[in-house]
């Protein structure tokens, strides 16, 4: 798929219908999402309102919402505050295009100007694409859980990767 005029904005709680449908593709069709059930709505508007002050962005093509990136807290006690988790989804299609790289920028860029030091993301070893993404961007494995997931009737691993902003 051909992106046409990519622009970035921040999460609102009107976009989690389309969060929804982005991440129970993934659900449906992967080992890349955990859950084996589709998410319903009340999830995605809890996370959305969890965020408190940490960067989450959507991703628009033209009018359409095609993607979404957020960090958030890593551990809620106050000794992992400068340590968050990144996550973000892009439809299928328009992967391997840049979009993902913006939006890490974008949020690297506020991570850093909230003093974050580290950023942790979780990845199902059945996805290189996004382990390569990450690695690119500088991101280290600092973690392979083997064989820790079960879905769609086989195991796979569950690698950790770390970057740090300073």
């Amino acid at each position: 798929m051909t992106p046409g005029n990519i622009t970035f904005r921040t999460i609102v709680p009107t976009d989690a219908d389309d969060i929804l449908a982005i991440i129970n593709y993934y659900i449906a069709h992967s080992t890349f999402y955990f859950s084996e059930a589709p998410l319903e709505k009340s999830s995605i508007s809890d996370m959305l309102n969890a965020r408190h002050v940490l960067p989450g962005y959507v991703v628009l093509n033209d009018s359409e919402l095609i993607g979404f990136g957020y960090a958030y807290h890593f551990r809620p006690e106050s000794t992992f505050s400068q340590t968050v988790k990144l996550t973000y989804w892009l439809k299928a299609g328009f992967t391997g295009k840049g979009i993902g790289s913006n939006l890490y920028n974008m949020l690297e860029s506020e991570l850093r100007m909230l003093k974050i030091s580290s950023i942790l993301v979780n990845i199902s070893s059945e996805n290189i694409a996004s382990l390569n993404f990450h690695r690119a961007l500088g991101y280290q494995e600092c973690g392979n859980f083997k064989q820790a997931g079960y879905k769609n009737g086989r195991y796979f691993d569950l690698i950790w990767l770390q970057k740090f902003l300073h």
